[in-house]
């Protein structure tokens, strides 16, 4: 009788069994709860040419809202910035107040623009925190990840554009990106994105010039015009990369902690005229950038 029982279960078990490894597949889809708060503090340190140059502190105050297609999204609100350099340590109370709250999303169907830059000192901190978003959206593969070792390579380059209009006159960055998910445990996922220059540029230069390679035979996938003065400006191009790596919690998808090491290898051409012609000088030019964020609440 029970042998019976057993046999008549065995084709209702090979049903049931692989509807439920599908219902437990990983998934690492941000899951908002509405109304919900939290902060971030993010830590930047910066180098030129191999010393130290800044460390600046922020914190911003995330509100989970929805649109009017009830969409979910963070509103964003900056509350705190304070740098450190060699000579004095400074708040930045005034960029705070002049940066209105902003929205980015992490759902399928949510945007992650970034924001009109009010004031250029919030370049950095914004265009950054945007960058840990957009390393674990699915926009870049979150949702094909599943499994330890699993990667998404994005087919087409991302093109940024970090330009403010006020010191950065223009900067775009041309990116060949690549995900992957190097482990999980019982609460967290750990996540490595890369960002690296592609085999083709999907840059149009400012300047003929800037096809030669700055770093080997690397294309050059960054370039930068930074105001110097009356019809004067500095000139930034060569080879950028940076890895993200993320931590993200599986009960919600929420960003826990995130790292990244950003190198540029450059050249920088001195008092230019607007049309980069008769530039005073060029040389050699490193940034090196390491950014923490971190959940504080």
């Amino acid at each position: 009788m029970l042998r019976s029982a057993i046999v008549l279960l065995l084709p209702l078990l090979s049903i049931i069994i692989p509807l439920c490894s599908l219902s437990q597949q990983l998934s690492l889809a941000r899951r908002y709860k509405s109304g919900e708060t939290y902060r971030y503090r993010m830590t930047t340190d910066v180098m030129h040419n191999g010393k130290w140059q800044s460390s600046i502190i922020a914190v911003c105050e995330l509100t989970v809202v929805t649109d009017s297609a009830q969409i979910p999204y963070d509103e964003i609100k900056w509350i705190s910035k304070k740098v450190y350099t060699t000579r004095d340590t400074t708040d930045h109370d005034d960029e705070i107040r002049n940066t209105s709250p902003y929205r980015i999303s992490l759902h399928k169907n949510g945007k992650l623009d970034l924001p009109v830059i009010q004031d250029a000192g919030m370049t950095g901190e914004i265009t950054d925190f945007n960058t840990f978003f957009v390393a674990i959206s699915p926009k870049l593969g979150i949702n094909d990840l599943h499994k330890a070792k699993d990667t998404f390579f994005k087919p087409e380059p991302v093109k940024g554009n970090f330009s403010n209009g006020k010191d950065i006159l223009k900067g775009e960055d041309c990116l060949a990106v690549t995900s992957t998910l190097l482990k999980t445990d019982f609460a967290q996922a750990w996540i490595k994105t890369e960002f690296k220059a592609p085999a083709d540029t999907c840059l149009n230069y400012y300047s003929p010039d800037m096809r030669q390679p700055v770093a080997g035979d690397t294309i050059n996938n960054f370039q930068m015009v930074r105001f110097a003065g009356p019809s004067k400006v500095n000139l930034f191009y060569g080879k950028e990369v940076f890895t993200i790596a993320s931590t993200v919690d599986l009960k919600d998808g929420k960003l826990h902690t995130a790292a990244m090491n950003n190198t540029l290898r450059l050249n920088l051409k001195l008092n230019c005229n607007t049309d980069y012609s008769d530039c005073q000088n060029t040389f050699p030019f490193t940034i090196q950038r390491n950014v923490q964020l971190e959940l504080i609440r």
